[in-house]
């Protein structure tokens, strides 16, 4: 990241406390998101022993799909047939559904949600999510610091060794233009005068002999307001988080012992917290003890806005995220912004930050989601006691520190897909191998694993 903040003459240390962003995770030429969600998948299966029959369904939440119409998890779910056939023979997940699930960043959560109610509904049944993206912003933007890239896989059962949902969810949606990537149209005449030529100059190419008269054109790129998405994040976990405490019978305040979020950047929790927090405090008559904390009152602070930004500057407010929500950022703070991901990524960080305490079997963590366009979700899960046994074939420090760092130069090259080839060849994993140029295959896309 300092090396990205030179390229961009931005101040490191800005980005570092003040967002919390360390590192940022980049796909090479040939990983995508059906690769990171493939190889996230793959290790989960192996080490857990899972074999074809048992799982049912594969749904994906992702926001960076590779097709229009054929899902994402269709390709994943190829790739996972052709690993599990040297022992199982071919087609050994033609019972398996597939699906990918889209509401920008909430789609993860929404593929755990759906499945685990299929799981409750069934018997002995077996669902693999996945959340797997790739965050990327126009160069110069105020989001490309937030980039990243990455994919979490979860088995869900009906008997979980890590963490047993609760059926309480919280639902807050609002239609809002806050994040979206549209299709942009141009017209072919006006393209054609723009480079000095006509139609009929190019009219065999297949970029001008399409039937309609303008090409669309799909960019990675949202078109983005930050400052209005954080407010809808705000606004809309706010009411799902009352929504969940209405409908569980529960208070986050005082009955979840660390909280994960959907994080765009590592230090987003920690900073909308307050705002919400404090509305909490006001529900349960305890204002003054945040007052007291923050060493100003709300009238005096000029409003609860203030408040809470007097008490996240406070040594309590600063002990709470240490304990809280400190834990569920670390991964982010290396990877950047993982869109479905993300939340999952926080799960991952918080269990790794927490392996090591032994009174936490039966306790209750809390889930805020965001989904840009907008919605959240707020849940919340409860420990198994013996839950850090299960992460023995989890290095999460070695799946972040196994990585080729790229100099700035690189990251444009790879950022503007002018870099011909992978800069970093893999030894191992799912790999996009080639995309079509011809005929009835034009655009699908081929994929194959790499073994030692």
């Amino acid at each position: 990241m300092q090396a990205f903040a030179e390229g961009r003459g931005m101040e490191f240390e800005k980005l570092r406390f003040g967002l919390g962003l360390e590192a940022m995770a980049v796909p090479d030429t040939d990983e995508d998101c059906v690769t990171l969600a493939a190889q996230a998948a793959w290790n989960l299966l192996s080490q857990q022993g899972i074999k074809p029959h048992e799982i049912g369904r594969i749904y994906l939440g992702t926001e960076s799909a590779v097709d229009a119409a054929k899902p994402s998890a269709t390709y994943v779910h190829g790739l996972l047939e052709e690993r599990f056939a040297a022992e199982f023979g071919p087609r050994s997940l033609a019972h398996c559904d597939a699906l990918d699930m889209t509401f920008a960043c909430a789609g993860g959560v929404d593929a755990l949600l759906n499945s685990a109610d299929w799981v409750r509904a069934g018997r002995s049944r077996k669902a693999l999510v996945i959340a797997a993206d790739v965050a990327k912003y126009a160069p110069h933007s105020p989001g490309e610091y937030t980039q990243g890239a990455g994919a979490v896989a979860l088995l869900v059962t009906e008997d979980p060794r890590i963490l047993v949902l609760d059926d309480a969810v919280g639902v807050s949606v609002e239609s809002a233009a806050d994040f979206f990537k549209p299709r942009r149209s141009y017209d072919k005449a006006e393209l054609a005068a723009a480079v000095g030529g006509t139609l009929e100059a190019g009219a065999d190419h297949p970029f001008w002999a399409t039937p309609d008269a303008v090409i669309e054109q799909f960019l990675e790129f949202p078109v983005f307001d930050g400052p209005y998405s954080n407010d809808c994040y705000v606004g809309r976990v706010r009411e799902a988080l009352g929504r969940y405490e209405a409908e569980a019978g529960l208070r986050a305040m005082n009955d979840w012992f660390g909280m994960c979020f959907h994080l765009p950047y590592a230090f987003q929790g920690r900073r909308m917290w307050p705002e919400i927090a404090l509305d909490l405090y006001a529900e349960q008559g305890i204002l003054a003890q945040v007052e007291a904390e923050a060493g100003v009152t709300e009238a005096d602070a000029g409003g609860r806005k203030a408040l809470a930004k007097a008490w996240s500057k406070s040594a309590a407010y600063k002990a709470y995220v240490a304990e809280k929500i400190g834990p569920g950022e670390a991964a982010s703070m290396r990877i950047g912004n993982m869109y479905t991901a993300s939340i999952f990524m926080g799960l991952v960080s918080a269990l790794v930050g927490y392996a090591d305490r032994r009174d936490l079997g039966g306790k209750r963590l809390g889930f805020l989601s965001y989904g840009s366009g907008s919605k959240s979700k707020v849940f919340s899960g409860v420990l198994r006691a013996d839950f850090a046994a299960q992460l023995r074939g989890l290095n999460l420090k070695a799946a972040i520190v196994d990585r080729f760092e790229v100099s700035f130069a690189e990251y444009e090259a790879l950022h503007a897909r002018t870099t011909q080839g992978p800069l970093a060849p893999a030894s191992q994993g799912a790999v996009l191998d080639r995309i079509e140029t011809e005929g009835n295959l034009l655009g699908y896309r081929r994929y194959r694993w790499v073994q030692n």
